[in-house]
C-alpha cells in the first residue's frame, strides 16, 4: 500500500462538517440526492471538455451513473464516469480550500433554513456525513492516476496512491463510498434507493443504474420454513426523457411540476408554464416557469445581476445558466431551452455573439409574454402573479424600452372603484367619464393612505376613478408611462388637475346624471308626472315645477348644475336615503319664486335639518338606541302552526304522510329553513305548495317547492318542548334543567337554519331569566341616566320591593319589578348564551337593532359579574372574557349594519384590547377594516351632500351664501 498522507481540513470545512454529523435532522435522504448531483456535474465537465477535445472521452466513453448497495460491507457507493480528481483536486476539493458557499451554508442553518438546501450552497459533498460514519472518495483523471482520499471527519483526511486497487480500477471517474452508521441500515435497502432516485434524481440527464436485489421465497417441502433466494441486477432507473422533449399535449401537470421544483428548488408548485417547440430559422425546445412568489432577495441590485435563470442545454449536455437571456426584471422565471442548431464545442465567451442564440433570446421574451397573458386570463392565478410580481412589472417598464408597450397592458392597480379587486388600463379607459381624457393616479405608501389623500376628494366627488400607485417603483415607473390608448396620464397632485379634466359638455353632464334623473322619477311616481333636467333657473334654485298636461301631474325640473343634484348622482342605486331625498326636492323646488315670507320655507328648512342629521346618523355616539327594552312590548310571539297537524317522516307510506296537505313541516334550503303548512300536493312533479305562517300573524305562500327540501319537524318539536313558554310549571321544578334544555332545542334548531324556530326557543329561556322572583338585596340590571344625561344600562341593587312589585333601587331610583332584570350570578354563562344566540338569530333575520339590545344585555351582565366567584372559578372566567370580545364583536357587525359606524368601530377597539385568539382578532380585524371602509364612505359620499344640504336651508331661508 502507498504511504498515507495525512491533512487538516480548512476551519470553515471542519466546522461544516461537525455541524452536519451533530445535527438532528431528520431528512438524511438528500445524500443521495447531492451525490448524484455531483456526478452529473462531473460528467457534465468531461462533455464540455470533449467539445474542446474529443480525445477527453475516450477512456471512458460510456457516461452514467451506478449505485451500489452492499449489505455485508454496510456502504452504498456513488459511481460516476466523469471528469475525475487529480490528487492535488482530491486535496484541495475536499478539505483544504473552502468553497463560497460553506460559510454562507452554516449561517443559513442557524437561522433556520432547511439542511436539505446544502446543494445550492456548493457543498452537497458533505451530507454523506448525515449517513457517514466514514466516507472513502476513490478518483481518476485524464491526468492523474488513481488516488483516495478517506476522512471518518475527525478534523484530518488521508489521501495516497491506489495501488492495491481494492475498489476496481476506474478508466476514468469518481466512486463515493458511504461506509454507514448502525442506525442509518435503511438505506442498505434497494427498494428505498430506487424510491430516492426517483424522487429526486429522476431527470438527471444520465443514466442512473441502480444494483437491484430482488429476493424470492420458496417453501421447503417438510418445513415450516422458507428457502430465501437472493439475485442482483442492474437496473436503470430513470427511463423517462426530459419532458421538454416531448409533444405538450402528451405532458401532464405533475410532469411539468416535478421538473419545474427539481430544477427551481422550490418547494411549491408553478403558477404558469409555456412550453415552447420552435422550428424555423432556429429549431430548439424549451420550458418556461412562472413561479408563484419572487425570491427574497429580488430587488436586491447586487445579485440581481447574477441570477442565473435560463439553462441552455445543446442536444441535451448542459452548456451553461445565463442570466441575460431575459431582461433582470424577468429573472424571476425559471427556463430551460434545448437547441440541436447550436455547435456543441462553441465556446462560452463566444456564446453572446451567436446569432442562433439572439434569435433563441428575442423568441423566448415573446413566449414569456404570451405566458404572462394566459396568467391574467385567470383572475385567481392573475391575483397571485399581480400580489408577487407587480413590481416586477413595473421595473421594467422603468428600465425595459423594447418591452414597455407589452408591459403595461399587464399593469393592474387598486383604484377608488376597485375595492378589493385589481384594476387594468383598459378597464379604466373603458369607464371613463364622459368628455374625460386623463388617466387619474394618485401615489401613497398605501392603499389606505392613497384613499384619504385631500387631493382626490373633490375628484372622486365628482366621479371620477382614481389609480392608486401604491408601489415605491411606481413613483419611477409613471415616469415612462406617459399615456395609454391616447388618454395622458395625470397626478391628482397636479395643480391644475380639475381644470385640465373639465372638458365636459352640457350633453356629457346631463348623461351623467340620467341615471339619477331617473332614480328619482321611479321615486316620485304618482306626484309627478316626470323629472327632467334644466337650468334656466337662479343658481341657489334646486328645481322647480312645470305644469303638466291637461289632466296630468306638474313635471319636476331640476338644475342640473346645482351641486345637490351633482351630489346625488354620485349615491349608489341601491341607497335607501334616495326615498327622502327626492321628497325634499319636490318640497325645495315648490319654493322656486315663491315670496320669502312664504310659510313653506321653515317646514322646508325643517326637512333639511331632518335629513342633515339622518345621514349624519353613522358618526353618532351611543344615545341608548340599542338598549334592551326592560319592561317594554314583548317580542313578536310564536308562529301560529295550530291550522296545521305535524306531519311523519320516513320511507314508504309515512313519506306519504309528510306530503300531506295540511301537514306541519319544515322546508330546509342550504341558506335558510322555515316552518310551513302544506296547502298543495303535486305527487307526479314531487312538489308542495306551501304557506309560512308569520310572527305577529299572517302567511306568506309559496309555490313549487321540490320535495327535496321538505322534512319533518324535531322530534322534540312533535312530542313537546322542555317548557312551552317562560310561565311553564318546569320553570318552577328546575330552571336550571330546563333552561338549559330550552337552549339546546334553540341550537338544534340553529344548526338548521331555521332561525325563526331558534328565536323562540331562546326568547322562552330570556323570559323565564327575566321573570324571576325579585327580592330584597337583589343584584339588577336597570335603565338610568348616566354622567352626560343619555339613557345608560347600569347595574344596582334592589333596597326594598312593596307588595305591588315596585322596586327601590340603591341609586335611589323608584321603578316597577319588570322593568329589570335580575342579575343570576351562579347561572351566568346560561343567563347569556341565551341572549348571546338569540342575537345571533336576529342577525340572520335582518333584525339588527333587536340583535344590538341583546348583546347590550350580554355585555352589561358580564360586566356585573362577581369578580371573586370569577377568580375562584377558571372556567367561568374564561367564559366571561369569551362572552365580552365576541358579542362586541357581534354588536359590531349589528351596528355596522344600522350604519352607527362610529359605534362598531368603538365595539371592534374594545374587543381588541382584550386580546382574543388569533380566529377570533382575524375576524375583528376584516371587521375593522369594513368599519373604516365605511367611515370613509361616509365621509366620502354623506359629507358633502350633507353640506350641500346646508347650503339649501341657507338659500330658503333667505340668509347668506356660503362657499
Amino acid at each position: 500500500m502507498a504511504e498515507q498522507e495525512t491533512y487538516a481540513f480548512n476551519a470553515d470545512i471542519s466546522q461544516l462538517m461537525s455541524l452536519i454529523i451533530n445535527a438532528f435532522y431528520s431528512n438524511k435522504e438528500i445524500f443521495l440526492r447531492e451525490l448524484i448531483s455531483n456526478a452529473s456535474d462531473a460528467m457534465d465537465k468531461i462533455q464540455y471538455q470533449a467539445t474542446q477535445d474529443p480525445e477527453k472521452l475516450a477512456s471512458n466513453p460510456d457516461l452514467g451513473i451506478k449505485v451500489t448497495p452492499d449489505r455485508e460491507a454496510r456502504t452504498v457507493t456513488v459511481e460516476d464516469a466523469g471528469i475525475g480528481m487529480t490528487r492535488d483536486e482530491l486535496i484541495t476539493n475536499l478539505g483544504t480550500i473552502a468553497k463560497s458557499g460553506t460559510k454562507a451554508f452554516m449561517e443559513a442553518v442557524s437561522s433556520g433554513v432547511d439542511m436539505s438546501m446544502i446543494g445550492q450552497f456548493g457543498v452537497g459533498f458533505y451530507s454523506a456525513y448525515l449517513v457517514s460514519e466514514k466516507v472513502r472518495v476513490v478518483s481518476k483523471s485524464n491526468e492523474d492516476e488513481q488516488h483516495v482520499w478517506e476522512s471518518a471527519a475527525g478534523g484530518t483526511f488521508l489521501v495516497w496512491k491506489d495501488e492495491n486497487f481494492e475498489h476496481g480500477r476506474l478508466k476514468r471517474g469518481t466512486k463515493v463510498i458511504c461506509y454507514l452508521k448502525d442506525d442509518q441500515h435503511e438505506f442498505l435497502e434497494s427498494d428505498r434507493l430506487k424510491d430516492l432516485i426517483m424522487k429526486h434524481s429522476a431527470f438527471v440527464g444520465f443514466p442512473i443504474d441502480l444494483y437491484m436485489e430482488h429476493r424470492r421465497e420458496e417453501d421447503v417441502p417438510g418445513s415450516d420454513e422458507k428457502l430465501v433466494t437472493v439475485t442482483h441486477q442492474w437496473e436503470l432507473i430513470n427511463k423517462n426523457k426530459p419532458v421538454w422533449l416531448r409533444p405538450p399535449e402528451t405532458v401532464t401537470h405533475q410532469e411539468y411540476s416535478d421538473l419545474y421544483k427539481w430544477f427551481a428548488n422550490d418547494w411549491q408548485d408553478h403558477l404558469g408554464v409555456k412550453h415552447v417547440i420552435q422550428s424555423g430559422q432556429v429549431d430548439f425546445k424549451a420550458l418556461l416557469f412562472c413561479p408563484r412568489e419572487a425570491p427574497k432577495d429580488m430587488f436586491d441590485m447586487g445579485k440581481m445581476a447574477q441570477r442565473f435563470s435560463i439553462r441552455l442545454y445543446v442536444r441535451r449536455v448542459f452548456i451553461k445558466e445565463f442570466n441575460d437571456l431575459i431582461p433582470k426584471w424577468m429573472g424571476f422565471i425559471k427556463g430551460i431551452v434545448d437547441s440541436d442548431d447550436m455547435p456543441l464545442n462553441i465556446g462560452r465567451e463566444k456564446l453572446q455573439q451567436n446569432a442562433i442564440l439572439k434569435h433563441i433570446k428575442t423568441s423566448l421574451q415573446k413566449n414569456i409574454f404570451a405566458l404572462f397573458n394566459e396568467i391574467a386570463k385567470d383572475p385567481e392565478r392573475n391575483k397571485t402573479f399581480q400580489e408577487s410580481f407587480s413590481q416586477c412589472l413595473k421595473l421594467g417598464v422603468y428600465e425595459d424600452n423594447a418591452n414597455r408597450e407589452n408591459i403595461i397592458p399587464l399593469l393592474r392597480y387598486f383604484s377608488s372603484k376597485s375595492g378589493d379587486n385589481l384594476v387594468s388600463l383598459e378597464e379604466y379607459v373603458g369607464r371613463m367619464k364622459p368628455g374625460q381624457r386623463h388617466i387619474l393616479y394618485i401615489t401613497g405608501r398605501s392603499k389606505r393612505d392613497a384613499a384619504r389623500s385631500p387631493y382626490i376628494e373633490g375628484l372622486r366627488r365628482d366621479g371620477y376613478e382614481i389609480l392608486y400607485m401604491i408601489d415605491p417603483v411606481d413613483e419611477y415607473a409613471v415616469q415612462f408611462l406617459k399615456e395609454y390608448q391616447g388618454n395622458e396620464l395625470l397626478s391628482c397632485m397636479h395643480g391644475q388637475a380639475a381644470r385640465l379634466l373639465d372638458h365636459r359638455t352640457e350633453d356629457d353632464l346631463k348623461a351623467e346624471l340620467d341615471p339619477v334623473r331617473k332614480r328619482l322619477e321611479a321615486a316620485l311616481a304618482g306626484k309627478v308626472s316626470a323629472v327632467s333636467l334644466g337650468k334656466e333657473m337662479s343658481s341657489d334654485s334646486v328645481g322647480r315645477h312645470l305644469p303638466g298636461g291637461e289632466g296630468e301631474l306638474p313635471q319636476l325640473e331640476l338644475n342640473f348644475k346645482h351641486g345637490l343634484v351633482k351630489e346625488l348622482a354620485k349615491r349608489s342605486a341601491e341607497d335607501t336615503e334616495l326615498p327622502h331625498l327626492a321628497e325634499f326636492l319636490l318640497q325645495a323646488s315648490a319654493l322656486d319664486g315663491a315670496d320669502a315670507d312664504d310659510a313653506r320655507r321653515d317646514s322646508a328648512a325643517e326637512k333639511t335639518q331632518e335629513l342633515i342629521q339622518r345621514l349624519s346618523v353613522g358618526e353618532k355616539d351611543s344615545n341608548g338606541e340599542d338598549l334592551p327594552p326592560l319592561g317594554g312590548p314583548p317580542v313578536p310571539p310564536p308562529v301560529d302552526l295550530s291550522t296545521g297537524k305535524a306531519a311523519a317522516g320516513g320511507g314508504g307510506d309515512k313519506a306519504k304522510e309528510l306530503l300531506c296537505c295540511g301537514g306541519v313541516v319544515r322546508v330546509a334550503r342550504p341558506d335558510r329553513a322555515r316552518r310551513a303548512i302544506i296547502s298543495f300536493v303535486d305527487e307526479d312533479d314531487g312538489l308542495v305548495d306551501v304557506m309560512y305562517p308569520k310572527w305577529g300573524g299572517g302567511e306568506e305562500e309559496e309555490e313549487g317547492v321540490n320535495k327535496k327540501f321538505v322534512q319533518k319537524l324535531l322530534d322534540f318539536e312533535l312530542a313537546g318542548c322542555a317548557a312551552k313558554n317562560s310561565d311553564d310549571p318546569a320553570f318552577k321544578e328546575s330552571f336550571y334543567k330546563t333552561a338549559s334544555a330550552v337552549k339546546e332545542e334553540g341550537n338544534q334548531l340553529f344548526k338548521l337554519k331555521d332561525f325563526e324556530a331558534a328565536h323562540e326557543r331562546y326568547t322562552v329561556g330570556v323570559e323565564a331569566f327575566a321573570k324571576r322572583p325579585i327580592s330584597q338585596g337583589q343584584q339588577v340590571l336597570a335603565v338610568s341616566q348616566n354622567g352626560d344625561g343619555k339613557p345608560d344600562l347600569v347595574t344596582t341593587s334592589v333596597a326594598s320591593l312593596d307588595a305591588e312589585g315596585n322596586c327601590e333601587l340603591r341609586t335611589g331610583a323608584e321603578m316597577p319589578s319588570s322593568s329589570l332584570l335580575p342579575i343570576v350570578q351562579e347561572l351566568l354563562p346560561l343567563q347569556t348564551s341565551l341572549h348571546m344566540n338569540r342575537a345571533r338569530c336576529r342577525q340572520n333575520l335582518g333584525m339588527h337593532l333587536e340583535a344590538a339590545q341583546d348583546l347590550t344585555a350580554v355585555l352589561a351582565l358580564w360586566k356585573a359579574a362577581d369578580r371573586r366567584m370569577l377568580e375562584a372559578d377558571p372556567e367561568m372566567k374564561e367564559a366571561e372574557a369569551k362572552g365580552l370580545y365576541t358579542a362586541e364583536y357581534l354588536r359590531g357587525r349589528s351596528r355596522l349594519a344600522l350604519g352607527r359606524v362610529k359605534q362598531a368601530s368603538n365595539d371592534v377597539k374594545d374587543a381588541l384590547a382584550r386580546s382574543p385568539p388569533a380566529g377570533t382578532v382575524k375576524q375583528l380585524r376584516e371587521l375593522k377594516a369594513e368599519v373604516q371602509a365605511a367611515q370613509e364612505k361616509h365621509r366620502q359620499v354623506n359629507g358633502p351632500l350633507a353640506k350641500e344640504l346646508a347650503k339649501v336651508a341657507i338659500a330658503i331661508r333667505g340668509g347668506p351664501k356660503i362657499s
